[in-house]
């Protein structure tokens, strides 16, 4: 068949998606596919399969002839979701002859099909790169996390050439411009964008139990309500006003001795005119975790805090299994080494760090947290009380974020459970500094002062 007859010809999606295997797991997610509106703005929660409707979605736009599709992620990483469920049905499943790369290190994901029609992922972090061709089909994938200016400046008009359309799968992200994006789908005075929300537990093929999944309560009972509702839940919230709202210092905070039989570790946040931040915290055999010592002086050089730390007077038994740090300061955590030892740091991103920290804030079902502070840590715990979010002028979007002052006690504290908790490093020294975390920088900001092996701890590194 000619490729201009092909042009013609409407795709029957249920015989498709019949051949390739795929059955919607629900009227929901159906109405992601029987939608003829130009924009689609599906709103879910983790696990609904907005990736699995989306890739099947760009499948039955690629059989129109000569047409150009890109599916946009703020990573090639987050925009490979997608192009794995493409790739599958054409190269897998229908078994059709197409070029093809499939690199996403290297950020070649292409296919080209026998009809002239071209898939293939690009990348949103460098903005400059989305400038081409006029685009028939678009995926913004995780639109949440894009910035707005990618869409209006970049994307939109190339749709715009060719009266294309576009899909937006994400998980909501607080109130920004998606939530907008969101809101016109929701509007009768523009048919052009239709929107909907499906929470996590829609899916019951995947949780048959529906909210009351063993697994989702299980969840649900250890994260905050604020992430509940945005990752699973699929509402527009936002960690509005105080921050660490679990925080309660009659709980929180309690009278404790150092146990040189725990893990200790210490974290270091940076400053001058700001305070310079050396939090020591220790973690018992049930996870817990107790900040038992605060040290934030102003008006000092990272050499001189970092010889008043090595020198200072430390309890019976002490020892550090492991330092961790603000990923930003590389010239901090290199003079830091030079008269302590091996630093660590990765980067995290904000909501995941904080969110970690709230899970251990949160009582248990024994009705304790998992998160304590000594009461001579008087400066972080009034700055846990203080923080809040970003103030936002009237009509602007909500912004993902803190406040830029007195917050250094609670990023220290922050980054340890990056490092501890979210990336779960920190179970012992060797762990944490085997030959596995050696790398490069693009893996992460891992520096080693010279010389340093297990067997010969530097500074207050004592076996």
């Amino acid at each position: 068949m000619a490729a201009g007859a092909m042009r013609e010809l409407v795709i029957d999606k249920a015989k498709l998606f019949e051949t390739l295997g795929y059955k919607p797991h629900s009227i929901e997610q159906s109405q992601i596919h029987d939608s003829v509106a130009r924009y689609k703005i599906p709103c879910c929660g983790r696990r609904f399969g907005k990736s699995q409707a989306s890739g099947h979605e760009i499948t039955a736009q690629a059989f129109t002839p000569d047409s150009w599709i890109w599916i946009i992620g703020p990573t090639y990483k987050l925009g490979e979701k997608e192009f794995r469920v493409v790739y599958d049905d054409f190269v897998r499943k229908l078994k059709i002859k197409v070029k093809k790369q499939y690199n996403v290190l290297q950020g070649n994901m292409r296919i080209e099909l026998p009809w002239n029609t071209t898939i293939e992922v690009v990348s949103a972090d460098k903005q400059d790169s989305l400038v081409g061709e006029g685009l028939d089909f678009a995926c913004m994938s995780e639109a949440a996390l894009h910035q707005m200016s990618t869409w209006q400046m970049f994307i939109q008009p190339a749709l715009s050439d060719k009266r294309g359309s576009a899909i937006f799968p994400s998980t909501p992200r607080g109130y920004n411009w998606y939530y907008g994006l969101y809101q016109l789908g929701q509007d009768p005075d523009y048919p052009e964008y239709e929107s909907w929300r499906f929470p996590t537990w829609m899916n019951q093929a995947v949780f048959p139990g529906g909210i009351d999944d063993p697994e989702l309560v299980q969840i649900r009972n250890v994260v905050s309500d604020s992430y509940w509702k945005q990752e699973y839940g699929a509402e527009f919230t936002t960690f509005a006003g105080q921050i660490y709202d679990e925080f309660d210092e009659s709980v929180h905070v309690k009278t404790f001795e150092y146990n040189p039989g725990w893990k200790n570790y210490v974290c270091f946040d940076f400053g001058f005119t700001d305070p310079f931040v050396a939090l020591d915290i220790m973690v018992d055999p049930m996870d817990n975790i107790y900040v038992w010592r605060e040290y934030m002086v102003t008006g000092k050089t990272t050499w001189e805090h970092a010889n008043i730390i090595n020198t200072r007077d430390n309890p019976e038994g002490y020892h550090v299994d492991a330092m961790f740090a603000d990923p930003r300061g590389a010239d901090e955590i290199a003079t830091l080494q030079l008269i302590l030892g091996p630093v660590y740091a990765r980067n995290v991103g904000w909501i995941t760090g904080v969110e970690a920290v709230k899970r251990y804030l949160k009582l248990g079902t024994d009705g304790k947290p998992k998160l304590f502070m000594h009461p001579r840590c008087s400066e972080l715990v009034r700055q846990m009380k203080a923080l809040r979010t970003k103030t936002v002028k009237e009509g602007h979007n909500a912004r993902e974020g803190q406040h830029d002052y007195d917050d250094h006690g609670p990023d220290c504290l922050r980054y340890f459970f990056n490092e501890y908790v979210v990336l779960g490093a920190g179970t012992s020294l060797e762990d944490v500094y085997s030959d596995t975390y050696r790398g490069s920088e693009a893996e992460g900001f891992i520096t080693w002062a010279g010389g340093v092996t297990m067997n010969e701890p530097i500074g207050f590194f004592q076996r």
